[in-house]
């Protein structure tokens, strides 16, 4: 795997614009969600970036919500309908 890298202005906002080949190569588009993890490689910090589908989403939602609980059945149907609520607030955000 080669390696590619191009550096970018942080607004005020704390936005970056993801440069045209990465989009590309990961198949973003407009509305996707994408997943920021710091990793620890070598003894450096790399931020490293990938799609996420909206399967993927839901359950690191429910994997945050959920930690090392026991749960009931009813306990983690009312975390899985909140994940829901959310990810639809988050793709859809005008509805």
């Amino acid at each position: 795997m080669s390696a590619a890298a191009e550096t970018r202005n942080v607004t005020s906002k704390g936005q970056v614009t993801i440069p045209k080949k990465f989009r590309k190569k990961l198949n973003i588009k407009p509305g996707d969600k994408v997943k920021f993890e710091l990793k620890e490689i070598e003894g450096e910090l790399c931020l490293t970036l990938s799609k996420t589908s909206a399967f993927s989403y839901l359950l690191e939602e429910l994997q945050e919500e959920a930690g090392k609980k026991d749960l009931s059945k009813e306990e983690v149907e009312q975390l899985i309908e909140k994940a829901r609520e959310k990810l639809i607030k988050d793709l859809y955000p005008k509805v």
